[in-house]
């Protein structure tokens, strides 16, 4: 399973679009929240599942603001992660993937780059695909899982 993964849009829906246009081969898309309502410029391909969650700056919206999905063999926790104080560390958000017995945890809000492993679970930051703050170019993330075998990388946005 193929996984393109987006987060910190802040209004720039088109970007989101493009990567998407530009990859034939995804079975998810994955936004893990701030301004849910760029989603609405993309056309979600068919057979493509879009998991999002909404973030600090989504207001009056029906999406969850945490979501757990089961792809193969790994437990996704995704989250944008304002609820967990992720600009001060990882430890609230290792304790929740902890609860939620999570191998893979997918976060924003702090629109930096982010892929550390640790105790078996792996914490993916995809970064803004709008607004970096990490002195990077803007980006998005892909996750490949194959039964256990997890493969993630970031790809700078063009």
């Amino acid at each position: 399973m193929k996984l393109a993964i987006f987060s910190d849009s802040h209004g720039y829906g088109d970007r989101i679009k493009q990567v998407v246009e530009s990859l034939s081969d995804i079975d998810y898309i994955l936004y893990a929240g701030d301004v849910l309502k760029d989603l609405d410029a993309i056309n979600v391909p068919k057979g493509v599942e879009l998991v999002a969650v909404k973030g600090n700056c989504d207001y009056r919206t029906e999406y969850p603001e945490d979501r757990v999905i089961n792809i193969d063999e790994s437990k996704i926790f995704l989250t944008h992660g304002h609820k967990y104080n992720i600009k001060r560390g990882l430890d609230r958000l290792y304790y929740k993937a902890r609860e939620l017995d999570s191998n893979i945890v997918i976060f924003g809000h702090t629109h930096c780059r982010c892929a550390i492993e640790e105790d078996g679970i792996l914490f993916f930051n995809p970064g803004s695909i709008s607004i970096p703050r990490d002195g990077k170019k803007a980006s998005y993330g892909l996750v490949e899982i194959n039964n256990s075998i997890i493969k993630y990388k970031h790809i700078d946005f063009a």
